[in-house]
C-alpha cells in the first residue's frame, strides 16, 4: 500500500475536501458510495464551481472536513497514521507512526531486522526490514509487503 503525500501546501477546504474525498474513493469505496449518495455528492454544486463559495468556509464543510479525515485515519496502513506530516503542518497523508513501531518491536510484536534472511524459521508474525541505508519495509506473517518508506 502506498503511504505518503496526497496534498501539501494548503489548508484550504476547498482543495483538501476534493483531495480527501478522492482517497476515500480509491481506499473506502463503500463509504464513498455513502457519501455520495445524494445526486451532487458531498459538496453542494455551486461550491464545486466556485472555490470561493462560502459553503466552503461553513460549519457543514468543516464537519465534511473532519469526517473524511476520520474515515481516511480507519483506512491507514498498520503502523501509520492519516493526517498532517510532523515537519510540514500542510502536507497531508499516510506517515509512518515510527514511536508506535518501535513499541512494537520492543514488546515483541514485530520482528526488526537488517536482511530478511535474519527472520527466523519459526517467526510468524510482522517484520520490519529496515536496510543499511534507512529505508524501512514493513511485512505482514506471510512476508507480503505492506508498506515501505525511503
Amino acid at each position: 500500500m502506498t503511504i505518503g503525500n496526497i496534498i501539501s501546501g494548503t489548508l484550504r477546504p476547498q482543495d483538501l475536501i476534493p483531495a480527501f474525498l478522492d482517497e476515500v474513493r480509491d481506499r473506502a469505496p463503500e463509504h464513498y458510495t455513502q457519501l455520495c449518495a445524494s445526486p451532487f455528492g458531498p459538496i453542494p454544486a455551486h461550491a464545486m464551481e466556485d472555490d470561493e463559495a462560502e459553503w466552503w468556509d461553513s460549519e457543514e464543510a468543516s464537519y465534511l472536513l473532519e469526517e473524511l479525515q476520520d474515515l481516511l485515519s480507519e483506512c491507514a496502513p498498520a503502523f501509520c497514521y492519516f493526517g498532517a506530516h510532523e515537519g510540514d503542518g500542510a502536507d497531508f497523508g499516510f506517515w509512518p507512526d515510527w514511536l508506535a513501531l518501535e513499541d512494537a518491536v520492543h514488546e515483541g510484536e514485530v520482528l526488526k531486522v537488517g536482511d530478511l534472511a535474519d527472520v527466523p524459521s519459526d517467526w510468524h508474525g510482522t517484520v520490519l526490514l529496515v536496510n543499511d541505508h534507512g529505508n524501512a519495509t514493513l511485512y505482514d506473517e506471510a512476508g507480503a509487503e505492506i508498506w515501505g518508506a525511503v
